[in-house]
């Protein structure tokens, strides 16, 4: 009796070749998905630092164009709807009428300044909207002595720079007074600030320096 031939497997057939085929198949998917994550990470490495450029351009635009500018003694700034010009300064140890003088307790610095409204509406109008300043410095307007500076000698006041309305288109002058130390009234680095409103949401600065 014959011995059948013993017939070979197909090596797709057998198990070993499948075994294998699916540890390639799983090493090159890992390969692929690696390359993938790289190319994500470094995409989002890219955008990070583009957008941190874009960043840093826009802080650097904005710093300059918030860089205030100071106006000069004798020029027209415009705050707002208002038009302020210090015309000129002066030191003194008193002001008002002869008659019945206000005396500094240190030096009285005095601005004679112009005050316009471009705006449509009545506005008030008070020496408190101006402040001085040396550094970090910050000085008052004093009310009383600034009433005083827009008297008279025969006692009328026409602007007093006290709550004064000043009605659209119109402008009135007067003087502003600052009572401090002697060495501050003669520094050559002082600065007012001149605001719009009582709020004083709006602000240019104007240096005395001259």
């Amino acid at each position: 009796m014959a011995k059948k031939e013993k017939v070979k497997k197909p090596f797709f057939k057998r198990i070993w070749f499948w075994v294998l085929a699916i540890i390639v198949i799983i090493a090159v998917a890992g390969n692929m998905g690696g390359e993938d994550t790289a190319s994500t990470d470094h995409n989002e490495a890219q955008a990070s630092e583009k957008s941190s450029n874009t960043s840093e351009k826009k802080n650097s635009s904005d710093e300059k164009k918030n860089e205030e500018k100071i106006a000069k003694l004798g020029e027209k700034v415009e705050v707002g709807k208002m038009t302020y010009t210090i015309k000129d300064t002066s030191i003194k140890d008193q002001v008002g009428p002869s008659a019945l003088p206000t005396q500094a307790n240190g030096k009285y610095l005095v601005l004679n300044v112009s005050v316009k409204n471009n705006g449509n509406e009545a506005v008030t109008v008070d020496g408190s909207y101006f402040k001085l300043m040396q550094g970090e410095k910050t000085f008052e307007a004093d009310t009383s002595a600034s009433m005083s500076a827009n008297q008279g000698e025969d006692g009328t006041i026409q602007n007093s720079f006290f709550m004064e309305q000043l009605n659209p288109g119109s402008e009135m002058s007067g003087k502003v007074v600052f009572d401090v130390a002697p060495d501050i009234a003669n520094s050559k680095e002082l600065v007012v600030q001149a605001q719009e409103g009582i709020f004083g949401s709006v602000t240019k600065k104007i240096s005395l320096g001259k």
